[in-house]
């Protein structure tokens, strides 16, 4: 540090702490940019832009530190911070980027969210150096409504140090974000007990979904859960036009990363980045047509067929007959009888017998007997909607390791009222 390493650690986070005077680590670079100094290195700010998908433009950034050592050659944040030697270290330093970073910010006259990353364990400890933050983002005229304070909640296995943080900031009037959702600790017993205001999706989250089709169709549920939790969703890490594109269909609230936009020490102009965000939209559209296309093609075709069905067998044609008939669609995997209270009448009706237990680990799910699927959502509305063909979306078939989508109704029948179902592989 620029301060001799004499002093006691509350002289050295005072200095820090009376922001207007402390020349010896914090510099003005020029009229509207400042830097900090600590040991031999020389701290900036560059901010990554953070767009709204819904209105195409930024709504926040996350502050970055760019540091270069005396020699002018650049060191990582994480080696940066590897620099601190004690806990007055550790402490100096997380403030003194957060001061330069909202001085610096402050200068923009920016009315978007401001996104700072902070150690919760500093947070804890830093009651021992007196107040900071809240005092530091008064002098810059910057609001705590305007800052999204982000946990880095590695190598913190204590959950009270991280609510502590949490409940801090909040109480101060920050948003809090949660970051790296989906690696390491952080997962949906921390968003439980720390119930963060912002959900931050690791950037392993979507290269697995580019890689991998069922996480990417599974992926839109998972948002949703964590929006439904009452969240804001951001996906983070978004780095490739394909990448992007699974963002959007993902429908996350929030989008982060080199394809939107780089770290840099100014804003972003919105109508530019307006366009470029209407054109992903376009692009987005015709990415997703091809599914509905696909979807529509396959649905209504098999619901002519099956229409046609439940009409033979109103009028009191034999069940086993008419659907021989459906199993001849494309897609068609298996129909199957469901009385008004759940439960299975028979067997599935299949082109070929074996078909539901190919696979021997399924065994034991294909021969149960009277399964009951009033929890289903096809059997739900189509007891709701009697008359009407019922489809639900795709879904994980328990009888085999296939996707599929189910169409169902409810029919009046000779022998009572029954519920018809087709399951068409969707694999």
């Amino acid at each position: 540090m620029c301060m001799s390493e004499g002093r006691s650690k509350i002289n050295v986070l005072n200095q820090l702490h009376d922001f207007c005077a402390v020349n010896d680590h914090v510099s003005v670079k020029n009229k509207d940019r400042v830097t900090g100094s600590f040991r031999d290195y020389t701290i900036a700010s560059v901010f990554q832009p953070i767009f709204s998908l819904s209105h195409k433009n930024p709504v926040g950034y996350e502050a970055l530190c760019h540091a270069k050592s005396a020699a002018g050659f650049p060191i990582s944040s994480l080696a940066l911070f590897g620099q601190a030697q004690s806990e007055s270290d550790s402490v100096l330093l997380d403030r003194l980027c957060r001061a330069v970073h909202v001085q610096n910010f402050s200068f923009l006259s920016s009315d978007s969210w401001i996104f700072l990353n902070v150690n919760p364990l500093v947070t804890v400890v830093g009651k021992n150096y007196g107040a900071f933050f809240e005092e530091m983002l008064a002098h810059n005229g910057v609001p705590p409504s305007q800052v999204v304070v982000e946990i880095l909640e590695k190598n913190i296995y204590d959950e009270s140090i991280l609510r502590a943080a949490v409940n801090y900031y909040k109480k101060l009037g920050c948003l809090v974000a949660i970051d790296d959702f989906g690696a390491s600790h952080s997962n949906f017993d921390r968003i439980w007990n720390i119930q963060p205001d912002i959900v931050k999706f690791d950037r392993s989250i979507i290269l697995q979904a580019e890689a991998n089709h069922l996480i990417r169709k599974a992926l839109p549920n998972l948002v949703s859960l964590i929006q439904e939790i009452g969240c804001i969703t951001l996906m983070e890490g978004v780095e490739t036009e394909q990448q992007a594109l699974i963002t959007v269909d993902s429908n996350v609230d929030m989008v982060q990363g080199y394809y939107f936009g780089y770290p840099k020490d100014t804003l972003v102009d919105p109508l530019e980045q307006e366009n470029s965000l209407s054109r992903l939209s376009l692009k987005h559209a015709a990415f997703s047509e091809i599914e509905r296309v696909r979807y529509r093609n396959v649905i209504n075709q098999c619901a002519v067929h099956f229409r046609l069905a439940l009409e033979k067998i109103k009028a009191g044609l034999g069940a086993q007959q008419v659907s021989r008939s459906l199993l001849t669609l494309p897609n068609a995997r298996r129909i199957y009888f469901v009385d008004e209270k759940g439960y299975q009448i028979g067997k599935n009706i299949t082109v070929d017998q074996s078909q539901d237990h190919a696979d021997p680990r399924y065994k034991p799910l294909s021969q149960a007997v009277d399964p009951n699927w009033s929890r289903r959502y096809y059997f739900k509305q189509a007891m709701l909607n009697p008359g009407e063909v019922q489809v639900s979306r795709p879904y994980r078939s328990i009888v085999g390791q296939h996707h599929c989508i189910t169409l169902s109704a409810l029919v009046e029948t000779v022998n009572g009222r029954l519920i018809v179902c087709l399951d068409l592989d969707w694999s």
